[in-house]
């Protein structure tokens, strides 16, 4: 009961783990998007303010360059002229003695019009016309043209002719935010041109998360500003249908980290007792792959494999083999294998006395003198099979204790192998003082065979290593009669795969010998 408690305990924290790392992940990420958003809005402003700036100059110094004197029919056509390509502009008029005396939209005026001070002059330190800009911002102006309709506009006026630039123009396109400012800076005063008024001193005045505001300054025209705000709850309900499945998401990630965790542990406790006691009750079984000469195709021997399955199902040796070494049952278990089956094969009257039976042995067992014990094991010493132990390349087998242990076991008859060659630890140079008698290449380089991969190109140096030694050589992984017919040709002697036969029980290993 308390083990379920605790279980449980860990398994709820981790999922509210998961949950609120999942939200903060979220509301992160959110930001970083609202944040691209609220910069992205600010360029498209800053851009436009550039374009209608720029449109400006267009527009305006070639007008004031003509030098025109009174408003003829011949001014107006280059007003109307300058007017036609225009994106920001919509209305065009000429002064005459600091009166509005025309515009592109109604000509000639029946009346001149004073024109009114500017918010603010801008300095250019040129001469001529182009000296002085001024500009003033009307958030309700009337066009002659349009007297019912009340537009915010920009008024800039240089030299003769001043300009109306439609404040909605600076809008146009795909935008998130719903509060922005266009502001010009002069003299620590600022300037309202287009936007919410006040916007730049609320965000400047105001504490808000970084992630909702920005302010950008053009790098063209100096003192042009832009701020932008956006607050959560406009990005939040812009973004509803998005976010609420996002939360989703992670409530379930949640509840799912909380399951992942109460069945790791579980699992984990559940394999360790099913492996710990798979011995004493039989759960482990073993398996039989035929090693077949690859000139005579004659089974020659077997490679042993061990098997894991109970009543709760089966377990890969993925699964049980680390559990094995973790809680070292490594030799309880090797002299279960070796002994079980020794006893089984024995009765199998088709095998000739010299069968080769090939059993993996942990290198760890070989290291603590365990692997000794074989010599004196009577299911070995009554065995008329040749006995040949794998290795897997490791530390362990590259000391002195381990080539002591080799050279007995070879002058006691026993066959060595090196198992997996060349995926393991490799220590070429003490590969002659090993007492091994046989190579097994790796599966992984058979497969590469075919395809001319790099490790397929391996093989003939692995060849050349054998020959030196005078090793045999065992392919694992055969699968098709191309590898077969390669592998051959390369100079391997033996070889074992899914092309002869998986790994089968004892009955069926028994009637596989008959039909070969």
């Amino acid at each position: 009961m308390k083990y379920l408690q605790q279980k449980s305990l860990v398994a709820t924290l981790a999922g509210l783990l998961v949950f609120i790392l999942g939200s903060l992940i979220l509301l992160y990420f959110a930001g970083k998007q609202l944040a691209a958003s609220v910069d992205e809005d600010a360029k498209h402003f800053i851009d436009h303010i550039d374009g209608a700036i720029e449109e400006r100059r267009q527009i305006l110094t070639p007008l004031n360059d003509f030098n025109f004197k009174q408003c003829d029919y011949q001014n107006l056509l280059e007003m109307r002229r300058a007017l036609f390509d225009a994106n920001y502009v919509i209305d065009i008029g000429f002064f005459v003695d600091d009166k509005l005396v025309c515009t592109t939209g109604t000509g000639m005026l029946a009346e001149p019009l004073i024109d009114r001070q500017p918010d603010y002059i801008r300095q250019n330190n040129q001469a001529g016309s182009d000296a002085n800009i001024q500009v003033r911002f009307e958030s309700k102006l009337r066009l002659l043209l349009f007297e019912q309709r009340e537009m915010q506009v920009i008024i800039v006026r240089q030299g003769n002719y001043n300009i109306i630039i439609d404040s909605n123009a600076l809008e146009v396109g795909k935008l998130t935010s719903p509060y922005w400012e266009a502001i010009y800076i002069a003299s620590n005063n600022l300037h309202h041109l287009a936007g919410v008024e006040g916007v730049y001193d609320d965000i400047d005045n105001t504490a808000h998360l970084p992630f909702t505001k920005g302010v950008m300054c053009s790098e063209k025209n100096a003192n042009y500003c832009v701020a932008v705000y956006t607050p959560w709850s406009y990005f939040f309900s812009e973004n509803k249908s998005f976010l609420i499945i996002s939360f989703l998401l992670t409530c379930l990630a949640g509840v799912s980290g909380a399951l992942l965790v109460d069945f790791k542990i579980t699992a984990k406790r559940s394999t360790y007792n099913r492996v710990r006691k798979g011995l004493s009750k039989g759960s482990f079984y073993w398996t039989f792959q035929p090693i077949v000469c690859l000139h005579s195709s004659e089974v020659v021997g077997c490679e042993v494999l061990a098997r894991f399955s109970d009543k709760y199902g089966d377990l890969s040796p993925e699964q049980f083999i680390p559990l094995i070494r973790k809680n070292n049952l490594t030799w309880s278990f090797t002299q279960a294998m070796v002994r079980s089956v020794l006893t089984d094969l024995k009765t199998i009257e088709a095998l000739q006395d010299d069968f080769k039976v090939s059993f993996n042995i942990f290198p760890c067992d070989v290291e603590q003198d365990n692997v000794l014990s074989l010599i004196t094991l009577p299911e070995i010493i009554n065995s008329r099979f040749i006995i040949c132990l794998e290795i897997t390349e490791d530390e362990y087998l590259d000391t002195t204790i381990a080539h002591a242990n080799f050279r007995t076991l070879v002058n006691d008859g026993f066959y060595l192998s090196l198992d997996d060659f060349g995926t393991g630890y490799s220590n070429l140079k003490n590969l002659q003082n090993l007492s091994f008698h046989q190579l097994k290449i790796d599966r992984t380089f058979v497969q590469d065979i075919t395809t001319q991969g790099l490790k397929a190109s391996m093989i003939p140096n692995i060849i050349e290593l054998v020959e030196k030694f005078n090793f045999t050589c065992v392919a694992e992984g055969i699968e098709t009669i191309e590898q077969e017919t390669m592998l051959k040709a390369a100079g391997v002697h033996y070889g074992q795969g899914w092309k002869y036969a998986k790994p089968m029980t004892l009955s069926n290993f028994e009637q596989y010998l008959r039909s070969n």
